[in-house]
């Protein structure tokens, strides 16, 4: 089979990405301490914002990896869930038995995936569950077998041994096994050393208790030596709390150690009983980094943490603009972020959509798409849902009945809607649910393809509304840049020198790339540049119908009271991981989109985000500029925060879904679980192309995502970000919907 030559698919795959670069560097990150170092407190500390984005350390309570004599898994509390990855969970809800609580195993085998940062000789696995005589344990660490213990009957601690050089620094694998469905979990413990004395005491669920001190109740950190909590740094942040020794002097220490680097000490001192300190730590020097932050009572003894929060400086806000009459919608059909050079440099020409951004335009520069194929993607952009919930999981799907569909939401506050678009495959199945005021499609209604004709006849609908006196939105999908890549005279010169080669053709289609991808088209540097230079000039002209729209709202008096909003539903490849188009993995080139909105009254410059954010904050977002009132059913949150808030914002991780593969994309990293369950990791920074898995080189930024993925398969169909935060930052309305642990 014919294939790209190595050294020309990563010329061609870096010339693709560069825009992707564009996410500034922390203005905060500094070199790292040495261990034992403090983080010395600025001389002017910040101000800090009580009001606005924090991560609260006790509502992320799930998030802290817990240890006492050794790591804790809790199975009746939520935070089970960061080691717990399988697809389709076997596990069942929480009962209590005999006043103790415990997770059901509604299988007879599930597997276990869990971080180690002790020593590596023998140890002991403590699993402390409900049996029947006669039942049986068995365990595999690692692949390796280890002893089968024969239960009895209720409550009982199983202390099985694990030989020296079983257990590994970082990821470990755990395969439990039992001979009928139904076992009830209580917790598990890995011990480094022999098996200790049995402890009176069985874990605690929840770390999180109403503590008093000094007559003074505090919601509190409590019951365990050490909490671990991977996280992302947000930029002008510090971490505050207060803490109390309950009944004897003990040693606390707080730490965070950046992904490769030595410890910082935050704090560390020895704490009297009888009152709660409170502390201010800047976390300045950690500013955009990922690090294990830790509390630790360092001799022994008892802490008390309490209300832990991670608190941005305050920082100025612009006024929130009044709500606009109208809004437009206009979707480029697989055009990547990195074709504009809002995103970047680049060499495609996109004068109109580029002046109008750094004129007056809100410029999201990591924006993941729902899927990596239009029907999810369009599902997810017109409900604000992810396609687990839509029901739009692949190509063939069904929406799902009750689906908040944006044009149904605004039609029943009387705002006339219309779709334009030529996208039937994806947009057909949506039309029913949708209730359009108007529903067209050029080129199968004999109107002509292209986007000229599509803003033509989408302009038209706009002065029916205005002459009619009535508010409208319009949501619209470019054909360009999408197969076949149409030659357009006088523009796609500017990408293709020389003669045109048949092979590829001027109008090259799926079938084209079928037969590249097959190696039955062998490709030269020649058709390269000339498949390559189509798409680009497709880009170019939809440039140009873009100018058209929004001089055409402006000759109609329009542009001050319509916002617009520019996005793509997925982008294009070109063999940056071996294939052509899109709908065939989760890397940048077909999940990083475009989106840009132009909303009157905002700014008078150009405003750029660099807060991952993703398709389902889309419907949300339209909702707020038109001063209606948010979906409950909807999953993502308004955009329009982020944009007003001039400061940083805390991270967020946002998912991905196509089938049974899905990604979960963070500030610098990017991590896939394709069909197979075949896990890969990118670092976005270092690797912008991403073409090195680099998921066992990073075992901090594998585990971080591995805890968001668990929460996310636990709850995706249920996750509703304006009300649970992210996956990597929870609420107090989480804590309340997962049950409270």
């Amino acid at each position: 089979m014919s294939r790209v030559p190595f050294g020309l698919a990563l010329l061609l795959a870096t010339s693709l990405s560069v825009g992707c670069q564009r996410t500034p560097v922390p203005a905060h990150a500094a070199a790292p301490s040495s261990a034992a170092s403090r983080n010395p407190a600025p001389s002017t500390a910040p101000r800090l914002d009580e009001s606005g984005p924090r991560v609260d350390l006790l509502a992320n309570r799930a998030l802290w990896h817990l240890y006492q004599r050794g790591l804790v898994i809790p199975f009746a509390s939520e935070g089970f869930r960061k080691y717990s990855q399988e697809y389709t969970s076997p596990w069942r809800g929480v009962t209590k038995l005999q006043d103790r609580a415990g997770r059901i195993l509604g299988a007879t085998a599930s597997n276990l995936r869990f971080p180690w940062d002790g020593e590596t000789g023998a140890a002991t696995i403590v699993v402390r569950m409900s049996g029947e005589s006669g039942q049986r344990l068995s365990l595999r660490l690692n692949g390796k077998p280890l002893k089968t213990a024969a239960l009895a009957s209720g409550w009982q601690p199983v202390a099985i041994e694990v030989p020296a050089g079983v257990l590994r620094s970082g990821e470990n694998s755990l395969a439990i096994a039992v001979a009928r469905k139904g076992a009830v979990f209580h917790s598990l413990e890995l011990i480094a050393g022999p098996a200790p004395e049995p402890a009176e005491a069985w874990p605690a669920s929840s770390p999180v208790v109403a503590a008093s001190v000094a007559g003074q109740e505090k919601a509190a950190l409590a019951g365990f030596l050490r909490y671990v909590m991977l996280l992302e740094v947000p930029l002008q942040s510090s971490l505050v709390l207060d803490t109390a020794a309950p009944k004897a002097a003990a040693h606390l220490r707080v730490s965070a150690r950046p992904e490769g680097q030595p410890a910082q000490i935050l704090l560390d001192e020895t704490q009297q009983p009888g009152r709660w300190q409170p502390h201010t730590l800047s976390l300045a020097a950690l500013a955009g980094k990922l690090v294990a932050l830790e509390f630790a009572v360092v001799d022994g003894g008892d802490a008390l943490w309490a209300g832990p929060r991670i608190l941005l400086a305050a920082a100025p806000s612009l006024a929130r603009p009044k709500p606009v009459r109208n809004l437009v919608l206009l979707i480029g059909d697989a055009m990547r972020a990195d074709s504009l050079a809002l995103y970047g440099q680049t060499k495609v020409l996109t004068p109109r959509i580029t002046e109008a951004g750094r004129k007056n335009g809100l410029v999201f520069l990591n924006t993941e798409a729902a899927s990596p194929s239009s029907p999810p993607s369009h599902a997810s952009i017109q409900s604000g849902t992810l396609p687990r919930v839509n029901g739009i999981l692949g190509d063939k799907a069904k929406l799902n009945p009750g689906t908040p569909m944006i044009s149904a939401v605004l039609g029943e506050e009387k705002i006339a809607t219309g779709y334009y678009g030529d996208n039937s495959f994806a947009m057909g199945r949506l039309k029913t649910a949708s209730k359009w005021t108007a529903y067209h499609q050029p080129s199968q209604e004999g109107k002509g393809g292209g986007c000229p004709t599509l803003i033509k006849m989408m302009l038209g609908f706009a002065d029916q509304q205005i002459e009619a006196g009535r508010r409208f939105f319009l949501s619209s999908i470019a054909f360009e840049p999408h197969t076949p890549y149409i030659y357009h005279q006088g523009i796609t010169e500017h990408y293709v020198k020389g003669e045109f080669d048949p092979a590829i053709g001027k109008s090259p289609d799926g079938v084209i790339l079928t037969a590249i991808v097959k190696g039955k088209l062998p490709m030269t540097p020649a058709r390269w540049q000339q498949l390559r230079g189509l798409y680009d000039g497709e880009v170019e002209y939809l440039d140009q119908c873009f100018g058209t729209l929004v001089d055409g709202l402006a000759t109609r008096g329009r542009r001050d009271d319509t916002a617009v909003i520019l996005l793509a539903d997925h982008g294009e490849g070109f063999f940056e991981h071996g294939s052509l188009g899109h709908a065939y993995g989760h890397w940048f080139e077909v999940t990083q989109v475009p989106l840009v909105l132009w909303v009157p009254g905002l700014t008078d410059k150009e405003i750029t985000v660099d807060t991952v954010v993703s398709h389902v904050d889309v419907a949300p977002t339209i909702l707020d500029l038109l001063g209606l009132p948010p979906e409950p059913r909807m999953q993502g949150q308004s955009l329009l925060p982020l944009a007003l808030r001039q400061g940083p914002w805390t991270p967020r991780v946002v998912p991905a879904e196509y089938g049974r593969s899905y990604s979960l994309r963070a500030a610098h990293l990017r991590y896939i679980v394709d069909y197979g369950g075949k896990e890969m990791l990118y670092d976005t920074v270092a690797d912008p192309i991403e073409k090195t898995d680099v998921k066992d080189q990073r075992p901090m930024a594998l585990r971080y995502l591995r805890d968001c993925a668990g929460f996310y398969l636990a709850h995706r169909s249920r996750w509703h970000t304006a009300a649970w935060g992210t996956i990597n930052n929870h609420t107090a309305e989480f804590v309340k919907a997962a049950g409270g642990s």
